[in-house]
């Protein structure tokens, strides 16, 4: 069956902290590793409105995802050293546990893990010359639960996640990331569920960087305009300077989920920079 929905969102812890002094204790922290003259700290009014926008794109990626009735929701994030360190880093790796269960902040997470669906996609991979790595243990981190939280609150489903390395050099090319999203679809394709697929992350940013702080709006812009109008597939021709030079290697988890979608043009954008560190992306396709 083909997918049936496809949905990408911003994970920035932030956007799950309440306004007050939450988010004070995050920029707190983001301010000691700022750069020195970095001060464009939100106000709580403009804490407010961020997370009052960002529940408002969550809502219409939730009601398209809840319109597909999906069977399982694959869940494309990156790793942020809590699954795995310098001893092995992935390049694309596949959840085969039975169960997934993750906590951030006051909030705990447990799904079903789709494992035949990963299983699906670890043999297929090998057939066409992608070698995911597996594996039964990982724990579930803000890359996925933050989004999580707003689109599937209820374990209703089973989810899959993947992974796919965008911190450690090196990472993979965009196009190799679109090639895993075409094996995904193809797989999805060829199974009895619907299956709907989510990326998370970015978008600009910088974290571990002398620039955090930054966010490059403008090619937040031009990417989300080139998704408007169907274009995705040319984003398999940008290279990695053109996304780390950006702060958009997040934008790698995205890929994924532009190669199962193709031409199709997005249905719904939302944009908004959070005034501390990033530009919160979001993006429904109604497939």
């Amino acid at each position: 069956m083909p997918l049936v929905s496809a949905l990408a969102a911003s994970h920035a812890p932030n956007i799950l902290l309440e306004p007050g002094d939450e988010w004070e204790d995050f920029m707190r922290l983001h301010y000691t590793m700022a750069p020195k003259g970095v001060d464009s700290k939100p106000t709580l009014e403009q804490q407010r409105t961020l997370r009052h926008d960002a529940e408002r794109a969550f809502a219409v990626l939730r009601s398209d995802l809840e319109a597909a009735r999906p069977d399982v929701l694959i869940v494309v994030a990156n790793d942020q050293f809590v699954n795995f360190f310098f001893n092995v880093i992935p390049t694309f790796f596949i959840t085969l546990a039975d169960e997934v269960k993750g906590q951030f902040t006051r909030h705990s997470f447990h799904y079903k893990n789709h494992k035949d669906l990963g299983r699906a996609i670890l043999r297929a991979g090998l057939d066409e010359g992608i070698d995911f790595a597996f594996g039964e243990y990982v724990e579930l981190q803000h890359t996925q639960t933050v989004p999580l939280y707003f689109l599937l609150p209820k374990p209703e489903i089973p989810i899959l996640p993947v992974y796919v390395n965008t911190w450690v050099d090196p990472v993979p090319t965009p196009r190799r990331c679109y090639q895993v999203g075409q094996l995904i679809r193809e797989v999805a394709s060829a199974r009895p569920e619907r299956v709907a697929i989510l990326a998370t992350g970015g978008l600009s940013h910088f974290p571990g960087s002398s620039r955090i702080g930054e966010i490059d709006t403008k090619f937040d812009h031009q990417l989300l305009e080139i998704l408007r109008v169907g274009k995705a597939p040319t984003l398999a021709d940008y290279t990695l300077d053109q996304l780390l030079q950006a702060g958009d290697s997040e934008f790698l988890n995205w890929m994924v989920v532009l190669g199962t979608i193709g031409e199709a043009k997005a249905s719904s954008t939302f944009y908004m920079p959070d005034f501390v560190a990033t530009g919160w992306g979001f993006v429904s396709w109604r497939i």
